[in-house]
């Protein structure tokens, strides 16, 4: 989605995409830092999801989704508090903020993911003002 810094976008949403994606990620940081934004269905298990991604990461925002189902993203940084206590993990519940806000946190050299929700991919790349197609 960008290049300075490197902004990728990626669907996993569940623990066994969030293994596949750490191993790809390893790949591609080659030592630079990485800001996650992440958002996670209440519904799936945000602890298995986090312990993958979180050694990674040198901070982290917790924001929202247009879906309902959405964990708080209080909640979301509170769970990455216990998980990684070293990682400074931020709440903008405006998703477009959030990865704006981790595109300033990581540098132009840096890398910016967001991730753990189709539903924060789809309120990313919408554009701006348009309403949700759906809320599954």
């Amino acid at each position: 989605m960008g290049e300075r810094p490197l902004t990728i976008l990626d669907g996993a949403h569940n623990p066994a995409g969030f293994v596949a994606l750490a191993a790809s990620l390893r790949e591609v940081l080659d030592g630079r830092r990485l800001v996650a934004v992440l958002s996670v269905l209440d519904d799936k298990d945000a602890a298995a999801m986090l312990s993958e991604l979180l050694p990674l990461c040198a901070g982290g925002i917790a924001t929202s989704t247009a879906n309902p189902r959405t964990l708080p993203p209080a909640t979301l940084r509170s769970l990455a508090a216990q998980i990684a206590p070293e990682v400074i993990f931020r709440v903008e519940p405006d998703p477009r903020r959030a990865l704006a806000r981790a595109r300033e946190l990581t540098g132009p050299d840096g890398v910016v993911l967001a991730t753990g929700s189709l539903y924060l991919l789809a309120d990313l790349m919408r554009p701006a003002g348009a309403r949700p197609g759906s809320a599954l």
